[in-house]
């Protein structure tokens, strides 16, 4: 592993986190308030692990990860309570949250992550993956392992599982085939530097805006295009503001699922075991019912005229902007490359 990922001292990974909290506005260390949500009925004799997410209860890191958690885990004697929908908070309050003790899991982007280890953010990093394979093949190898043991050791956040969110393209009211068609665009991007920086070197200029206000954006010409996986633009509806579908698959993008290490160290062997065993069902489970949702969103789109599909994407034109310009421009540069360079 690279020099850039060894020395960082426990002190000063958490001081990092908190002044980063801090400038976002995050209470840390204050409590969330969570007795508006209703609670299921739980076996008076089983553990309760509580499972906090950003995501609608129809997605399928609910209907597809927390189901089958809830499934596998009912044989060890667990019960998996879940907040879907940010009922809870953010994914920085459920970061916190997860550090206090206050939740047993929850879904952490690798940027908000990489608030608290700099390196974990390299799994939200453009054209770091070509497909699902080489993203599965990365993030359930030996490198991010190890960046993850390291990030354990120096924080209290352990990373469980890795699973696959869906690849991320461009929506416009133009045909985006090269990276010269970007110049000039307002494109609508989550609300963390690395989109920035990204969108920066492909010509393009990213616009950070919550999701919920992207689409009367994209309505009332306050931004020009947006970027999303397939099955968040079907359920946004992004294609009744917008003409075209570019793919551009310029993110293969991941969610983390963490806990404590607390957490993890209070589990008896059986128990562990059980629970990786479930953490991998459910890291499958997720993956296929995203696949699934993007072949069949884009084909019904295909058959129906929902959205014009652009596949004539010059992809390689956008790859190599990125393989010119981005490792320089982040901390974590080596890293990339050397994940890159594994599953090539």
């Amino acid at each position: 592993m690279t020099s850039s990922r060894r020395g960082r001292r426990p002190a000063a990974i958490l001081a990092s986190a908190l002044t980063a909290l801090a400038l976002a506005g995050c209470g840390l260390w204050e409590p969330v308030d969570t007795s508006q949500i209703e609670k299921a009925a739980v076996d008076p004799d089983s553990r309760v692990i509580r499972f906090a997410h950003q995501y609608d209860p129809a997605h399928p890191v609910e209907s597809c990860g927390a189901a089958t958690l809830r499934t596998e885990l009912a044989d060890d004697g667990f019960t998996v309570e879940t907040y879907p929908s940010g009922q809870i908070g953010g994914e920085g309050e459920t970061t916190e949250q997860i550090a206090t003790g206050g939740l047993e899991l929850g879904v952490v982007g690798p940027s908000f992550l990489g608030v608290w280890y700099p390196d974990a953010a390299v799994l939200d990093a453009p054209f770091l993956f070509t497909d699902v394979d080489q993203f599965d093949e990365a993030t359930n190898g030996p490198i991010m392992a190890e960046v993850y043991d390291e990030m354990a050791a120096e924080t209290v956040l352990r990373v469980n599982s890795t699973w696959y969110y869906g690849t991320r393209h461009i929506t416009s009211n133009v045909e985006i085939t090269e990276p010269d068609d970007l110049a000039g665009l307002k494109i609508r991007t989550p609300d963390a530097p690395l989109y920035i920086t990204s969108f920066a070197i492909m010509h393009g200029s990213a616009t950070p805006m919550a999701l919920s206000e992207a689409y009367l954006g994209l309505q009332q010409g306050a931004i020009d295009a947006q970027e999303n996986p397939i099955p968040t633009i079907d359920v946004q509806k992004f294609y009744e503001v917008q003409d075209y579908l570019n793919l551009t698959g310029h993110m293969v993008q991941a969610v983390n699922i963490v806990s404590s290490e607390k957490f993890v160290d209070s589990l008896t062997a059986d128990e562990k075991a059980g629970f990786e065993d479930a953490m991998e069902k459910a890291r499958v489970a997720t993956r296929d019912c995203i696949v699934e949702a993007e072949q069949e969103t884009l084909q019904t789109w295909e058959d129906d005229g929902t959205i014009t599909i652009n596949d004539d994407v010059d992809v390689a034109a956008f790859q190599s902007l990125i393989a010119e310009e981005f490792p320089s421009k982040v901390p974590w540069g080596d890293l990339y490359l050397e994940i890159q360079e594994s599953v090539r």
